[in-house]
């Protein structure tokens, strides 16, 4: 389904924190190599006659392509303070007949091109049940499934390369990752409600892509 999403920058550069608050310099090493790294995954985007290539300018993309479907944006903060990048996903929802794109763009210029699956007719309504839900959704795909949530957060997590979920999903530390080899994540957790008949779920999603959900409480018909 990807076309290099597990190759991008941002989930292969590490570093290893030894106390609750590494060093500055240390910090500064990341940034420079998150903004000096470029994905190893070639794509590119044709709209109409036109063809749009990696490290187009945003102007460029909406220029040949026009408004996407979605726009998605975040930036990546480190815990010493400031921001290593700003981060957007544009998705391009071309009709039931083709994949979705989603164009990914740092600093005003295109990194990645990925796909996500066939598209959506422009009538289709929300069909959602907590079944729907699950791991490796694009947020994209989950919004037209399953609408809007009824609660939503977001923060910034440092991610380990080599994964152990449980330390941070069960944690408010936020240097819970010390010792370990972890990259910077913008995470979100979103709740859905599916009534009074069914369990709330608790939906987790990192830099736009859907990597747990949980089972909560019974849910609420609104009044």
């Amino acid at each position: 389904m990807s076309m290099g999403r597990d190759n991008d920058p941002m989930n292969t550069i590490g570093f290893q924190t030894a106390v609750a608050r590494p060093p500055r310099w240390r910090w500064l090493v990341l940034a420079a190599g998150i903004l000096a790294a470029s994905p190893s995954s070639a794509g590119s985007l044709r709209c109409g006659s036109r063809l749009v290539d990696e490290n187009a300018l945003a102007a460029e993309l909406l220029s040949a392509c026009g408004e996407p479907s979605l726009r998605d944006q975040w930036s990546y903060q480190l815990p010493q303070g400031g921001y290593v990048a700003d981060t957007e996903v544009w998705v391009y929802d071309l009709g039931p007949s083709q994949l979705l794109r989603l164009v990914k763009l740092r600093n005003g210029r295109i990194v990645e091109v990925e796909t996500d699956g066939y598209g959506f007719a422009p009538d289709s309504a929300p069909r959602c049940e907590p079944r729907a839900l699950t791991e490796g959704l694009s947020k994209y795909r989950l919004l037209r499934r399953c609408g809007e949530p009824l609660t939503r957060r977001s923060e910034n997590v440092l991610r380990p390369l080599y994964s152990r979920p449980e330390i941070y999903r069960h944690s408010s530390d936020p240097y819970a990752y010390r010792n370990q080899y972890v990259t910077p994540a913008y995470r979100e957790e979103w709740v859905y409600n599916f009534g009074s008949r069914a369990a709330m779920r608790l939906v987790v999603l990192e830099d736009g892509w859907v990597t747990y959900v949980e089972q909560l409480d019974r849910g609420f018909d609104p009044r």
